[in-house]
């Protein structure tokens, strides 16, 4: 099996699309792995059983705690990530990112992967102090990466704050438009 050099991640579509409008980078692959926990380390395990990736990166957008001190539009590494959800009964559920070179440095953050978004401020309030920011696919995606061997980043752009949940008030466009500038 040949060693290909970087696979991008991505939850949707949308997040692809809008990141990568003329199509993904010449020697990258992409994978859209749909969203959440499962959907990610399933897409994942097939796409490493088929290819043997060097590196990895996961993108796409996240949602920021109030007391993270980030901004709508701000764009991420997410240096740990964790299933908020198991850790009082499975504490091995922290992983770590790895290093790829980005022209632009970016903030590091820690991850917490939910199951689902905060829909309160009071669970905000409580998420915020394990973390900066959630997301549904990115302690699947450490995971995964890891039992594979592959080098894995996951860079993230801030579309909301995890509140009370109203997608409409989400700036999507804003935050793909800073994950496409890291490019």
């Amino acid at each position: 099996m040949r060693v290909e050099s970087c696979l991008i991640v991505f939850a949707t579509e949308m997040e692809r699309d809008g990141v990568f409008p003329e199509g993904v980078p010449q020697g990258c692959d992409c994978l859209v792995s749909g969203v959440g926990i499962l959907a990610t380390a399933l897409s994942l395990s097939r796409a490493f059983q088929g290819k043997n990736y060097k590196n990895a990166i996961q993108m796409g957008i996240a949602g920021a705690y109030r007391s993270s001190g980030l901004n709508i539009g701000d764009v991420v590494e997410v240096e740990s990530d964790c299933i908020l959800e198991f850790l009082p009964w499975e504490p091995n559920t922290f992983f770590a990112s790895g290093a790829l070179p980005f022209e632009k440095k970016l903030k590091d953050v820690k991850g917490a992967t939910v199951l689902n978004c905060t829909s309160t401020e009071e669970i905000g309030n409580i998420r915020g102090k394990s973390a900066q920011i959630e997301t549904m696919e990115g302690a699947a995606f450490f995971a995964v990466c890891k039992e594979y061997g592959v080098q894995a980043v996951q860079v993230r752009a801030i579309s909301n704050y995890a509140a009370l949940y109203n997608k409409s008030e989400w700036k999507i466009e804003t935050a793909l438009a800073g994950l496409k500038n890291i490019f």
